[in-house]
C-alpha cells in the first residue's frame, strides 16, 4: 500500500520538500507514514492538506535541479491556487482553514 506523504508528493511534478509535506501534514493532524485508503483521501483533512500544498505551489520558486527544470508560468500558478480554494471552500466552507499570514511588531526595538 502506499503511504500518505507518497500520494502527496505525487500530486505534482515539482520537488515539494519533504519538510513542507510533514509540516501541512502535521497542522491538518494527518499521519504522513500511515497507508493512504481510499476513506482518508476523501476525507477533509487529507483534502486540506492537498489544498496546502497546491497553495504552497503557486508561490513555489522555478528551479533547476540534477539537469531538470522546474517552472510554473503565471496560468498554471493560478490554477493551483484554484485548486487550492476550490478544495478549502468543498472542506471548510467558513474559511478557517485558510492559513493566513500574521503581520505585527515583534521586540522591543525597531
Amino acid at each position: 500500500m502506499t503511504s500518505v506523504i507518497d500520494i502527496l508528493r505525487g500530486i505534482n511534478a515539482y520537488p515539494i520538500p519533504v519538510k513542507e509535506i510533514i509540516s501541512a501534514c502535521e497542522y491538518r493532524g494527518v499521519a504522513c507514514d500511515e497507508d493512504a485508503t481510499t476513506d482518508l483521501m476523501k476525507g477533509k483533512a487529507f483534502n486540506l492538506v492537498k489544498a496546502d500544498l497546491l497553495l504552497w505551489l503557486s508561490i513555489a520558486p522555478n528551479v533547476s535541479q540534477g539537469g531538470q527544470s522546474y517552472s510554473f508560468s503565471d496560468q498554471q500558478r493560478k490554477d493551483l491556487r484554484n485548486q487550492a480554494q476550490a478544495l478549502y471552500k468543498e472542506f471548510e466552507p467558513d474559511g478557517s482553514a485558510i492559513q493566513k499570514p500574521i503581520y505585527g511588531y515583534k521586540g522591543s526595538r525597531l
